[in-house]
């Protein structure tokens, strides 16, 4: 694992290196994490030409918004990344007005994107194997929910699961997890990725925001019954016309995890930006969707 400082930040994004005979990375993240990107596979002792793959979990800028600078200093490497992501990597400019949508103009933090040539992208499918040679291979796992676009990717060796977003943030300092679900999001598609990937028996759940558990079988039940505990409150509490203030409270008092934390304050307006509004967001627009559907 390497910590990349996410904004200035440690202990923020994890960017992950797998390694045989050839190497692959992991989510590299924003282009603005680059520079500790690189000084993190010199200190692994990991030459880039050595790097043959370049794997995305999914396009977010967080996770992928730097993969062409990556490719550019990695002369050998491909891009994986799920079919319905690879129009976004060659032409990010509707990424990029999504998420400025989300956060404004603290997309600016994540630094430059570009887009990639289609000659440095291969379409991933789905229990697909990479083979790094000297017994090491990683198995492309498809995992939607967080976004349409997500895969995990297995590590059979180590029986490491690297989830990108798919478990959840892990804050390994204090063993907290928190969904995250900005929208798009689709609970039922995220219940049953995590089932598939309990089906793989890992023993190392390694996570994109941050860091790594290993007792992965138990962390990856304990986020699909807090998905199921979420999806329950925030549907209880839109049928009765719950704010989004009302709402977090409802989850804290439900939520051990969340039990801790301070009450959000303020206006919905004031509160566009923090985590906990923007995740409770995933719920309220899938349940808008729902509904629109059955309409």
């Amino acid at each position: 694992m390497i910590d990349a400082y996410y904004h200035g930040r440690s202990n923020v994004l994890s960017t992950y290196v797998v390694k045989g005979e050839k190497a692959a990375i992991v989510d590299p993240g924003p282009s603005a994490s680059l520079k500790g990107v690189v000084k993190g596979l010199y200190d692994l002792s990991v030459d880039r030409k050595e790097v043959k793959y370049v794997l995305a979990s999914h396009i977010h800028l967080d996770h992928a918004g730097g993969c062409w600078k990556l490719l550019e200093l990695c002369p050998d490497a491909m891009l994986y990344v799920h079919p319905k992501g690879v129009s976004h990597m060659l032409d990010p400019s509707r990424l990029v007005e999504s998420a400025r949508g989300l956060f404004g103009n603290r997309v600016e933090e994540y630094g430059e994107v570009r887009g990639i040539p289609q000659d440095r992208i291969v379409s991933s499918e789905d229990r697909q194997t990479l083979d790094l040679g000297e017994g090491v291979g990683i198995l492309t796992v498809w995992t939607p929910g967080h976004a349409s676009h997500h895969q995990s990717f297995f590590v059979p060796r180590d029986r490491a699961i690297l989830l990108g977003d798919a478990g959840g943030t892990y804050n390994q300092q204090l063993d907290v997890l928190m969904p995250t679900s900005p929208p798009p999001f689709n609970p039922e598609l995220a219940v049953q990725s995590l089932e598939e990937l309990m089906g793989l028996e890992p023993r190392i759940a390694c996570y994109g925001h941050f860091g790594f558990a290993e007792n992965a079988i138990s962390m990856l039940r304990m986020h699909k019954d807090q998905l199921g505990l979420w999806t329950e409150v925030i549907s209880r509490g839109l049928k009765i016309g719950r704010n989004a203030s009302e709402l977090y409270e409802d989850l804290r008092q439900s939520d051990f995890m969340l039990r801790d934390t301070p009450a959000l304050a303020g206006s919905e307006t004031e509160l566009r930006e923090r985590t906990p509004l923007t995740n409770m967001r995933g719920f309220v627009e899938y349940f808008k969707w729902l509904s629109e559907k059955k309409n």
